[in-house]
Protein backbone atom coordinates (compact mmCIF):
# COMPACT_ATOMS: atom_id res chain seq x y z
CA UNK A 1 0.00 0.00 0.00
CA UNK A 2 2.62 2.22 1.03
CA UNK A 3 4.73 1.68 -2.29
CA UNK A 4 1.69 2.81 -4.32
CA UNK A 5 1.56 6.07 -2.59
CA UNK A 6 5.16 6.94 -3.39
CA UNK A 7 5.08 5.64 -6.45
CA UNK A 8 1.90 8.27 -7.18
CA UNK A 9 3.80 10.59 -5.24
CA UNK A 10 6.55 10.46 -7.58
CA UNK A 11 4.60 10.89 -10.17
CA UNK A 12 2.60 13.81 -9.15
CA UNK A 13 5.69 15.52 -8.07
CA UNK A 14 7.38 14.75 -11.83
CA UNK A 15 4.22 15.46 -13.67
CA UNK A 16 4.45 19.48 -11.30
CA UNK A 17 8.07 19.55 -13.22
CA UNK A 18 6.58 18.89 -16.45
CA UNK A 19 3.64 21.37 -16.14
CA UNK A 20 6.40 24.27 -15.39
CA UNK A 21 9.03 23.19 -17.65
CA UNK A 22 6.12 23.59 -20.42
CA UNK A 23 5.09 27.03 -19.09
CA UNK A 24 9.02 28.27 -19.04
CA UNK A 25 9.48 26.65 -22.30
CA UNK A 26 6.20 28.33 -23.88
CA UNK A 27 6.99 31.94 -22.00
CA UNK A 28 11.04 32.07 -21.46
CA UNK A 29 12.06 29.87 -24.40
CA UNK A 30 13.68 27.66 -21.99
CA UNK A 31 15.26 24.29 -23.63
CA UNK A 32 15.34 20.56 -22.17
CA UNK A 33 18.97 21.25 -21.53
CA UNK A 34 18.27 23.80 -19.08
CA UNK A 35 15.26 22.40 -17.74
CA UNK A 36 16.11 18.95 -17.05
CA UNK A 37 19.12 19.98 -14.72
CA UNK A 38 17.07 22.34 -12.64
CA UNK A 39 13.97 19.37 -12.39
CA UNK A 40 17.06 17.20 -11.08
CA UNK A 41 18.54 19.72 -8.52
CA UNK A 42 15.30 21.11 -6.94
CA UNK A 43 14.33 17.06 -6.69
CA UNK A 44 17.42 16.50 -4.67
CA UNK A 45 17.55 19.86 -3.07
CA UNK A 46 13.87 19.32 -1.66
CA UNK A 47 15.25 16.04 -0.15
CA UNK A 48 18.33 17.68 1.49
CA UNK A 49 15.95 20.56 2.74
CA UNK A 50 14.20 17.79 4.53
CA UNK A 51 16.79 15.73 5.76
CA UNK A 52 18.17 19.70 7.05
CA UNK A 53 14.86 20.67 8.98
CA UNK A 54 14.86 17.73 11.09
CA UNK A 55 18.05 17.44 12.05
CA UNK A 56 18.00 21.05 13.27
CA UNK A 57 14.22 20.61 14.75
CA UNK A 58 15.71 17.86 16.43
CA UNK A 59 19.12 19.26 17.47
CA UNK A 60 17.50 22.25 19.51
CA UNK A 61 15.43 19.65 21.09
CA UNK A 62 18.46 17.18 21.72
CA UNK A 63 19.13 15.13 24.46
CA UNK A 64 22.03 16.75 26.86
CA UNK A 65 25.61 14.80 25.30
CA UNK A 66 29.00 14.31 26.58
CA UNK A 67 31.67 16.51 24.88
CA UNK A 68 33.27 13.59 23.20
CA UNK A 69 30.16 13.45 21.18
CA UNK A 70 29.67 16.43 19.98
CA UNK A 71 30.23 16.48 16.46
CA UNK A 72 32.21 18.80 14.45
CA UNK A 73 31.45 20.11 11.34
CA UNK A 74 32.94 17.81 9.28
CA UNK A 75 30.85 14.91 11.24
CA UNK A 76 27.63 17.05 10.90
CA UNK A 77 28.10 17.09 7.02
CA UNK A 78 28.92 13.48 7.26
CA UNK A 79 25.76 12.29 8.43
CA UNK A 80 23.66 14.98 6.76
CA UNK A 81 24.60 13.45 3.49
CA UNK A 82 24.68 10.17 4.77
CA UNK A 83 21.07 10.29 5.91
CA UNK A 84 20.53 12.71 2.15
CA UNK A 85 21.69 9.74 0.84
CA UNK A 86 19.39 6.84 2.66
CA UNK A 87 16.84 9.22 1.66
CA UNK A 88 17.22 9.06 -1.88
CA UNK A 89 17.74 5.07 -2.22
CA UNK A 90 14.11 4.81 0.41
CA UNK A 91 12.16 7.28 -1.62
CA UNK A 92 13.10 6.94 -5.18
CA UNK A 93 14.07 2.66 -4.90
CA UNK A 94 13.16 0.37 -1.61
CA UNK A 95 9.70 1.93 -0.55
CA UNK A 96 8.24 2.38 -3.90
CA UNK A 97 9.43 -0.72 -5.31
CA UNK A 98 10.03 -3.03 -2.29
CA UNK A 99 9.04 -5.96 -4.21
CA UNK A 100 12.21 -5.93 -6.22
CA UNK A 101 14.60 -4.12 -4.41
CA UNK A 102 14.05 -6.54 -1.55
CA UNK A 103 14.01 -10.64 -1.78
CA UNK A 104 10.75 -12.43 -0.83
CA UNK A 105 11.30 -13.90 2.59
CA UNK A 106 13.24 -17.45 2.40
CA UNK A 107 11.66 -20.68 2.35
CA UNK A 108 11.09 -21.52 5.88
CA UNK A 109 12.85 -24.75 7.44
CA UNK A 110 11.29 -26.97 10.40
CA UNK A 111 13.99 -27.08 12.88
CA UNK A 112 16.70 -24.51 12.13
CA UNK A 113 17.88 -22.03 13.51
CA UNK A 114 15.55 -19.34 15.75
CA UNK A 115 13.48 -17.49 13.26
CA UNK A 116 14.10 -13.52 13.11
CA UNK A 117 11.31 -11.23 12.10
CA UNK A 118 11.79 -7.83 11.27
CA UNK A 119 9.35 -5.21 11.68
CA UNK A 120 9.48 -1.75 10.23
CA UNK A 121 8.31 1.81 11.24
CA UNK A 122 6.23 5.23 10.30
CA UNK A 123 5.94 5.81 6.71
CA UNK A 124 7.79 2.63 5.87
CA UNK A 125 7.62 -0.85 4.70
CA UNK A 126 10.33 -3.61 4.44
CA UNK A 127 12.02 -1.80 2.11
CA UNK A 128 13.51 0.72 4.59
CA UNK A 129 15.32 -2.48 6.36
CA UNK A 130 17.58 -4.04 2.80
CA UNK A 131 20.86 -3.33 4.41
CA UNK A 132 19.88 -4.37 7.77
CA UNK A 133 18.41 -7.72 6.35
CA UNK A 134 21.52 -8.15 3.96
CA UNK A 135 23.96 -7.81 6.83
CA UNK A 136 22.17 -9.87 9.05
CA UNK A 137 22.25 -13.02 6.32
CA UNK A 138 25.88 -12.06 6.23
CA UNK A 139 26.28 -12.40 9.22
CA UNK A 140 24.84 -16.15 9.62
CA UNK A 141 20.94 -15.82 9.66
CA UNK A 142 19.50 -17.95 7.80
CA UNK A 143 15.72 -17.61 8.56
CA UNK A 144 15.31 -13.34 8.51
CA UNK A 145 11.55 -12.90 7.84
CA UNK A 146 9.90 -9.92 7.17
CA UNK A 147 6.31 -8.06 6.72
CA UNK A 148 4.84 -5.05 5.17
CA UNK A 149 1.87 -3.29 7.45
CA UNK A 150 -1.32 -2.70 6.08
CA UNK A 151 -2.64 1.02 5.81
CA UNK A 152 -0.32 3.36 6.20
CA UNK A 153 -1.76 6.16 9.58
CA UNK A 154 -3.91 3.72 11.21
CA UNK A 155 -3.13 3.33 15.05
CA UNK A 156 -0.87 1.74 16.18
CA UNK A 157 -3.44 -0.83 17.87
CA UNK A 158 -4.18 -1.88 14.68
CA UNK A 159 -0.34 -2.79 13.43
CA UNK A 160 -0.06 -5.02 16.91
CA UNK A 161 -3.18 -6.99 15.40
CA UNK A 162 -1.14 -7.70 11.90
CA UNK A 163 1.92 -8.56 13.61
CA UNK A 164 0.10 -11.17 15.65
CA UNK A 165 -0.66 -12.89 12.37
CA UNK A 166 2.49 -12.34 10.93
CA UNK A 167 4.01 -13.71 14.17
CA UNK A 168 1.47 -16.94 13.94
CA UNK A 169 2.24 -17.34 10.60
CA UNK A 170 6.52 -17.67 10.89
CA UNK A 171 5.97 -19.88 14.16
CA UNK A 172 3.99 -22.55 12.32
CA UNK A 173 5.69 -22.51 9.24
CA UNK A 174 9.41 -22.94 11.32
CA UNK A 175 7.85 -25.04 13.76
CA UNK A 176 9.88 -22.95 16.17
CA UNK A 177 7.90 -21.71 19.71
CA UNK A 178 9.76 -18.42 19.48
CA UNK A 179 11.11 -15.97 17.48
CA UNK A 180 13.46 -12.96 17.37
CA UNK A 181 11.78 -9.39 16.56
CA UNK A 182 14.02 -6.77 15.62
CA UNK A 183 11.79 -3.37 14.69
CA UNK A 184 12.81 -0.12 13.62
CA UNK A 185 11.48 3.21 15.02
CA UNK A 186 7.42 2.86 15.22
CA UNK A 187 8.12 -0.74 14.82
CA UNK A 188 9.42 -0.58 18.41
CA UNK A 189 6.11 0.29 19.84
CA UNK A 190 3.73 -2.23 17.96
CA UNK A 191 5.75 -4.47 19.04
CA UNK A 192 6.16 -3.40 22.86
CA UNK A 193 2.25 -3.14 22.75
CA UNK A 194 1.68 -6.67 21.27
CA UNK A 195 3.64 -7.94 24.29
CA UNK A 196 1.42 -6.62 26.63
CA UNK A 197 -1.54 -8.73 24.80
CA UNK A 198 -0.33 -12.22 23.83
CA UNK A 199 3.08 -12.04 22.69
CA UNK A 200 5.47 -12.36 25.41
CA UNK A 201 5.71 -16.38 25.66
CA UNK A 202 6.46 -16.27 21.79
CA UNK A 203 9.67 -13.49 21.77
CA UNK A 204 13.07 -14.93 22.55
CA UNK A 205 14.07 -11.06 22.39
CA UNK A 206 13.29 -7.66 21.46
CA UNK A 207 15.30 -5.41 19.65
CA UNK A 208 14.25 -1.98 18.89
CA UNK A 209 16.53 0.41 16.62
CA UNK A 210 15.81 4.07 17.04
CA UNK A 211 12.42 3.57 18.38
CA UNK A 212 10.50 6.69 19.93
CA UNK A 213 10.14 4.97 23.50
CA UNK A 214 8.79 7.77 25.20
CA UNK A 215 7.46 9.95 22.54
CA UNK A 216 9.54 12.64 19.70
CA UNK A 217 8.86 15.92 19.43
CA UNK A 218 8.70 15.73 15.76
CA UNK A 219 5.84 13.48 15.78
CA UNK A 220 3.67 16.53 15.89
CA UNK A 221 4.58 17.24 12.30
CA UNK A 222 3.22 13.53 11.52
CA UNK A 223 -0.04 12.93 10.09
CA UNK A 224 -2.20 9.95 11.16
CA UNK A 225 -3.50 8.29 14.68
CA UNK A 226 -0.39 6.64 14.62
CA UNK A 227 1.37 9.70 14.42
CA UNK A 228 -0.64 11.47 17.45
CA UNK A 229 0.27 8.14 19.70
CA UNK A 230 4.01 9.04 19.24
CA UNK A 231 3.82 12.47 20.57
CA UNK A 232 5.68 13.00 24.14
CA UNK A 233 3.61 12.40 26.87
CA UNK A 234 0.58 11.05 24.46
CA UNK A 235 -2.36 9.28 26.38
CA UNK A 236 -0.88 5.95 23.87
CA UNK A 237 2.50 6.06 25.84
CA UNK A 238 1.36 6.60 29.33
CA UNK A 239 -0.94 3.76 28.53
CA UNK A 240 1.76 1.51 26.95
CA UNK A 241 3.83 1.86 30.06
CA UNK A 242 0.73 1.45 32.58
CA UNK A 243 0.66 -1.99 30.68
CA UNK A 244 4.19 -2.91 30.93
CA UNK A 245 4.60 -1.78 34.70
CA UNK A 246 7.97 -2.00 35.97
CA UNK A 247 9.41 -5.28 34.43
CA UNK A 248 9.10 -3.17 31.03
CA UNK A 249 8.68 -5.37 28.31
CA UNK A 250 7.96 -9.03 29.02
CA UNK A 251 10.87 -10.32 27.39
CA UNK A 252 14.60 -9.74 27.14
CA UNK A 253 15.50 -6.65 25.43
CA UNK A 254 17.91 -4.34 23.36
CA UNK A 255 17.12 -0.70 22.83
CA UNK A 256 19.89 0.53 19.93
CA UNK A 257 19.42 4.28 18.96
CA UNK A 258 22.05 7.15 17.88
CA UNK A 259 22.58 10.11 20.07
CA UNK A 260 22.28 12.01 16.84
CA UNK A 261 19.19 10.66 15.17
CA UNK A 262 17.08 13.19 13.20
CA UNK A 263 13.88 12.49 13.81
CA UNK A 264 13.66 10.80 17.08
CA UNK A 265 13.98 13.97 19.83
CA UNK A 266 15.15 14.09 22.69
CA UNK A 267 17.50 11.10 21.62
CA UNK A 268 17.50 9.55 25.37
CA UNK A 269 13.66 9.09 24.30
CA UNK A 270 14.54 5.66 22.78
CA UNK A 271 16.00 4.53 26.19
CA UNK A 272 14.26 1.75 27.77
CA UNK A 273 15.42 1.52 31.67
CA UNK A 274 14.42 -2.08 31.65
CA UNK A 275 16.27 -2.88 28.95
CA UNK A 276 20.48 -3.36 27.86
CA UNK A 277 20.60 0.56 25.82
CA UNK A 278 22.85 1.02 23.00
CA UNK A 279 23.89 4.63 22.45
CA UNK A 280 25.84 4.92 18.82
CA UNK A 281 26.81 8.25 17.85
CA UNK A 282 26.82 10.31 14.40
CA UNK A 283 23.74 8.21 12.12
CA UNK A 284 20.65 9.41 11.03
CA UNK A 285 17.14 8.12 11.74
CA UNK A 286 17.39 6.20 8.51
CA UNK A 287 20.97 5.13 8.49
CA UNK A 288 21.30 3.62 12.17
CA UNK A 289 19.44 1.00 10.86
CA UNK A 290 22.28 -1.00 8.79
CA UNK A 291 24.72 0.58 10.26
CA UNK A 292 27.79 -1.76 10.82
CA UNK A 293 27.32 -1.28 14.13
CA UNK A 294 23.84 -1.59 14.64
CA UNK A 295 24.24 -4.70 12.56
CA UNK A 296 26.64 -6.05 14.62
CA UNK A 297 24.72 -5.67 17.81
CA UNK A 298 22.13 -7.21 16.36
CA UNK A 299 24.20 -10.41 15.18
CA UNK A 300 25.46 -11.07 18.80
CA UNK A 301 22.19 -11.31 20.26
CA UNK A 302 20.89 -13.47 17.61
CA UNK A 303 23.70 -15.63 18.40
CA UNK A 304 23.25 -15.60 21.58
CA UNK A 305 19.33 -16.94 20.67
CA UNK A 306 20.40 -19.91 18.50
CA UNK A 307 19.42 -17.39 15.38
CA UNK A 308 23.08 -17.11 13.95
Amino acid sequence: MLSTLVRAQLVVEWLAYLAVGVWLHETRGCGIATLLPIAVALVLATRLGIVCVSASISHGFRSPREPALQLGPGATARLLLREWGAMLRSNFWRLPWEAIAVRADPPARRGGMVPVLLVHGYLSNRGMLRTLLDGLEQGGASQVFTLNFRGIFCPIDDFADQLEARVEEVLAATGQASLVIVAHSMGGLVTRLWLTRKGAARVAHLVTIASPHHGTVLAALGSGRNARQMRRGSEFLRALAGAEGDRGPACPATSIYSVHDNLVSPQDTSRLPQARNVALPGWGHVTVVGAPPTVACVLEVLRSEGAA
